[in-house]
């Protein structure tokens, strides 16, 4: 079984591995496995991967859920 996925939110664009944004429906997703399942981290040196939130689909390179979005 693959381990968990730790992800960290960054406060900058230039700061991230993917930027993530959240989409409505299951059909939609796209690269999610990336980080889900996973845990969110406290402290970017922790992370496997660190992630940016974006406000538009065009923008991202992962779609997810937000109830699969790591907690």
């Amino acid at each position: 079984m693959a381990s968990k996925a730790k992800v960290f939110i960054v406060k900058h664009d230039y700061q991230a591995d993917h930027r993530v944004y959240f989409v409505d429906h299951d059909y939609q997703q796209k690269n999610q496995q990336i980080i889900s399942p996973g845990d969110l981290v406290d402290h970017d040196y922790q992370a496997d991967v660190k992630v940016f939130i974006v406000n538009h689909d065009y923008q991202a390179s992962i779609k997810i859920l937000r109830k699969n979005f790591p907690k």
